[in-house]
């Protein structure tokens, strides 16, 4: 028998105390707690995000699995301290970590008004093993089952150190009466699929525009949210702040710290910044040359400064690159890492010494600012960088071929659980800016495999910096600086609230559905 551990008690949800007070100035104006502000609120994303089910949702970047918290919900969520109870009010783990008991809430409704219960999350995750859900991989789950109407039991293949918050905390519970003898889940577009248990419910969406309208679950169990609809518009990337500044969006999102500056004396559009949760990383072909040489690699790495880079890019105190990937901000971060410092000279050896007379390389990469700078830096260390440029979904699936010689990518996720090495560089990665070629290291793929199985903090720790060691060293990818994504929001409207780590696995962006809630 297995020996479950105590019951871990349910916090309570304690908010950020500028999202506290605010709250409560815009609560007061409002006419109390019951009651939601007249208009929508109004925001925007640079692309189509899909359909807004677990299985039509577009996985171009994190905007559409981001959606899908608004209209469904997941066993745990995150504030700005961590794992928080969401609809599971409390939970229990053997000691082996093969096994999660989960207490759900018993006042959660669907949509459509039929209670959520124990079976719903049986169904979910068994429906995900043959339907799989597009964000997360859920197949260390090797049963789930219902111990009555309000308790769930999962046992996993193996033990998982993440899966509270990369699991339990990410994966969409679906109602099983919706979507039992459904065949072809991505297929199945009809408003009435899109039923979830979250604080909005899905009331028009546009496929191609890129516009969805959500209206607010005044049944919802958290209490009712702030907004009666929420709507979301594409707007380019570089049209955002005019959007924000001419009333056209309440929120508009910036990648250039300027913006900080150039809001500060504004009677009401304020700015709120991410932890530096993207990054910019360059994406070596290990199996073309001349990257299938080490040296090479490593000439590059000494060619760019990194430290210039981010500072130029960023227009503000930019984060540079770790070679090991890890965010130095992060507390998985190997301090101890190789650090390449900027020494074109050193550059110039190393490709003397991998047996070339001189190096050039063509870069796949969509417009970026970034490029010409990287290209002048390396052309000072001898190195000749051709670009070829193209849209971003084009680059990344040339990168999913392997059609290109290096890459350039942005993308988000680098916080949260460390185990997105693993997905990194190790195929298993669903947004599709963050894949990259699997790194067959045989060290770095046992290491990778164990951390994740790895309960002890102390030994799992001693993993994830041997990984960035060897990162460091062999460079399948470069990162090379960190984004902060900075909100330009209108404050007499809406208030972003700080999440730990990022939304889900390291996701910076401001829709946490606790923003959204009146109370």
């Amino acid at each position: 028998m297995i020996c479950l551990q105590p019951l871990r008690p349910a916090r309570a949800l304690r908010p950020v105390a500028t999202f506290a007070v605010a709250l409560l100035l815009l609560l007061a104006a409002s006419g109390g707690a019951g009651a939601l502000p007249a208009g929508p609120l109004r925001l925007v994303w640079w692309t189509d995000v899909g359909f807004p089910t677990p299985f039509a949702t577009s996985t171009l970047g994190p905007g559409g699995v981001v959606r899908l918290s608004l209209l469904y919900d997941t066993l745990v969520w995150k504030d700005h301290t961590g794992v928080i109870p969401w609809l599971a009010e409390s939970w229990r783990v053997s000691a082996d970590g093969r096994r999660w008991a989960f207490s759900l809430r018993k006042d959660v409704t669907w949509h459509d008004g039929r209670p959520l219960v124990a079976r719903d999350v049986q169904f979910s995750f068994e429906y995900y093993r043959t339907h799989p859900f597009v964000w997360v991989d859920t197949s260390v789950v090797a049963a789930v089952t219902a111990d009555g109407p309000h308790t769930v039991t999962f046992v996993l293949r193996e033990p998982f150190a993440p899966f509270l918050e990369d699991v339990a905390g990410i994966v969409p519970i679906v109602p099983a009466h919706i979507w039992e003898g459904v065949s072809e889940p991505r297929k199945a577009q009809d408003p009435g699929m899109a039923t979830g248990s979250g604080p909005y419910r899905l009331a028009e969406y546009r496929p191609g525009a890129g516009e969805y309208r959500l209206e607010a679950n005044r049944k919802y169990f958290r209490g009712r949210p702030r907004f009666k609809e929420i709507q979301y518009t594409v707007v380019p990337a570089e049209r955002q702040l005019l959007a924000v500044q001419s009333g056209q969006s309440d929120v508009a999102m910036a990648d250039t710290h300027d913006v900080v500056r150039a809001f500060s004396g504004h009677p009401y559009l304020r700015t709120w910044q991410s932890e530096p949760l993207s990054v910019a990383r360059l994406l070596f072909n290990l199996e073309r040359p001349p990257f299938d040489q080490k040296a090479v690699r490593q000439a590059v790495a000494y060619g760019i400064n990194r430290t210039q880079l981010a500072t130029l890019v960023t227009r503000g105190p930019g984060v540079p690159g770790s070679p090991g990937i890890v965010p130095p901000t992060d507390r998985w971060h190997n301090p101890r890492v190789r650090a390449y410092p900027y020494d074109p000279s050193r550059a110039r050896i190393l490709v003397a010494q991998a047996g070339l007379t001189s190096l050039s390389f063509e870069l796949l990469t969509s417009p970026s600012p970034v490029v010409p700078v990287v290209q002048e830096m390396l052309r000072r260390a001898g190195i000749e960088v051709a670009v070829r440029t193209v849209d971003a979904r084009t680059r990344a699936a040339l990168v999913a071929e392997g059609k290109y010689q290096a890459a350039l990518t942005f993308h988000i996720g680098a916080g949260g659980d460390p185990d997105y090495l693993r997905r990194w560089l190790g195929g298993g990665e669903a947004n599709l800016f963050g894949q990259s070629a699997e790194f067959a290291h045989p060290e770095f793929r046992r290491l990778a495999a164990g951390q994740a199985r790895t309960l002890d903090p102390a030994a799992r720790r001693a993993s994830v910096y041997r990984m960035q060691e060897i990162l460091a060293d062999e460079l399948p990818t470069l990162a090379l600086y960190y984004r902060r994504f900075y909100w330009v929001y209108d404050s007499r409207k809406f208030v972003p609230i700080a999440t730990a780590g990022g939304l889900m696995n390291g996701i910076p962006l401001i829709e946490n559905k606790l923003a959204f809630l009146g109370r």
